[in-house]
């Protein structure tokens, strides 16, 4: 952030990086207050398939979330399931993942992988004369891929129904 956009945000930068403190640091993304409001838009989702969980911070829906986790892995024959978690919701993501872990007595392999996610809000202006803008933020997510031993995989799916 170079001195003229750290003066109109609150801040003075000397030279040396060093701040001059009215609020946060040199060099920080600081989001641009808007004098309206703020839409955040719904993150834009890979191409997803059955066998991806995704996790929000609403704990009611934990349960559910742990069923249909053991379903695909006990029941529908997947190799593997991923949960998703964004910013927030990591969180409850890595809950859910030690939770199915432990319903299937840690019969399973986990591997997890971070990202960050680029995230757009549209900034809707109290006037009407002004345009709608975009502003763009990041935030992290977890990816955690999970599936039966190989040993436990065979016992389960070379029994005869």
């Amino acid at each position: 952030m170079d001195s003229e956009n750290a003066e109109t945000a609150g801040q003075v930068c000397t030279p040396a990086g060093e701040t001059a403190e009215v609020g946060g640091q040199c060099g920080q993304n600081k989001r641009r207050q808007a004098d309206g409001m703020v839409k955040k838009r719904k993150p834009i989702r890979p191409s997803t398939s059955r066998a991806d969980i995704y996790v929000t911070r609403e704990r009611r829906r934990f349960s559910s979330h742990m069923r249909r986790a053991r379903k695909l892995l006990l029941e529908r024959n997947y190799p593997s399931i991923t949960i998703h978690g964004l910013g927030a919701a990591i969180q409850h993501a890595i809950s859910l993942a030690n939770a199915v872990k432990a319903s299937l007595g840690g019969q399973v392999t986990m591997e997890v992988s971070t990202d960050t996610v680029t995230l757009f809000d549209d900034l809707i202006p109290q006037n009407d004369t002004d345009d709608i803008s975009t502003q763009m933020r990041q935030n992290s997510a977890i990816h955690i891929q999970m599936a039966l031993l190989p040993t436990v995989r065979s016992q389960i799916f070379s029994k005869p129904r």
